[in-house]
């Protein structure tokens, strides 16, 4: 080896850099609780009316001892938690569009889509996916009712579903991809998240997302209130998709301050 080489070789710096490669983000969020009573006494309004349409036709839910009712989005206990979740998914996508460095082109928020789901045991909701008529929207819950059993429950890891634990009774599971029980050793990042009900907690995610909630065994009400948030993009958007190129109406803050 020449000298001139051994040199460039001392001389040089070795960089290295582990870059994330992030597949999802889902938003997390807890209601007060005079917020969580509100919607609770308009679920029972719900239920105690016969004329309460059902929604159960257009959902994949095995309800048969409870039911899937439809929302009024009119109702001013529902518009007080749908002003909290267009302020939740404009958090959301400008959040998005900063971690790829981008800007979001002009949109508005859209939720016409929300149901009722009351669950007893042996009720369940296959994994599913939730469907709407704009190809860009959020879908998501919120838990307003959980029984002592399943609100008691501690998921530690995936040997939990070893051995009739029962510990998946009741829960929810976000899926966005496949399984094993080897994927930390091989350096594989989870690809589900078990999610254990807590009255008043919220999510948001991208509609494409699937998730599964299991059925479980014993007395009371899981209730929850299901709903899709469309993301309409404005003005000359399919003629000219590029973000950078396209300046925002208003800001981050005056589009979270309006309903």
């Amino acid at each position: 080896m020449t000298e001139e080489v051994k040199r460039e070789i001392k001389e040089s710096d070795v960089e290295f850099q582990v870059q994330p490669k992030p597949a999802l983000m889902t938003g997390l969020g807890t209601i007060p609780n005079h917020m969580l009573t509100e919607l609770n006494e308009m679920c029972d309004d719900l239920l105690a009316d016969p004329d309460t349409p059902s929604y159960a036709d257009r959902l994949v839910g095995e309800i048969h001892k409870g039911c899937q009712l439809e929302v009024n989005i009119k109702d001013k206990r529902f518009r007080k938690f749908k002003k909290l979740l267009k302020d939740s998914a404009h958090i959301y996508i400008n959040h998005f569009y900063d971690t790829i460095g981008k800007t979001p082109v002009p949109y508005h928020l859209e939720i016409n889509d929300v149901w009722t789901v009351h669950q007893y045991a042996g009720d369940y909701n296959p994994l599913h996916d939730h469907g709407s008529e704009h190809f860009s929207a959020f879908a998501g819950f919120i838990h307003l009712k959980v029984p002592e059993q399943i609100a008691n429950t501690e998921f530690e890891g995936q040997r939990d579903v070893y051995g009739a634990q029962g510990k998946m009774d009741g829960v929810t599971q976000l899926v966005w991809g496949d399984v094993g029980n080897r994927d930390t050793v091989i350096f594989k990042y989870p690809m589900t998240e078990i999610i254990i009900p807590k009255e008043g907690r919220f999510f948001i995610f991208p509609l494409w997302l699937n998730h599964v909630v299991y059925p479980f065994r014993g007395p009371g009400e899981r209730r929850s209130l299901s709903y899709n948030i469309n993301v309409i993009w404005d003005d000359d958007y399919y003629d000219n998709p590029t973000p950078s190129t396209v300046k925002l109406k208003t800001s981050i803050k005056e589009r979270i301050n309006n309903d």
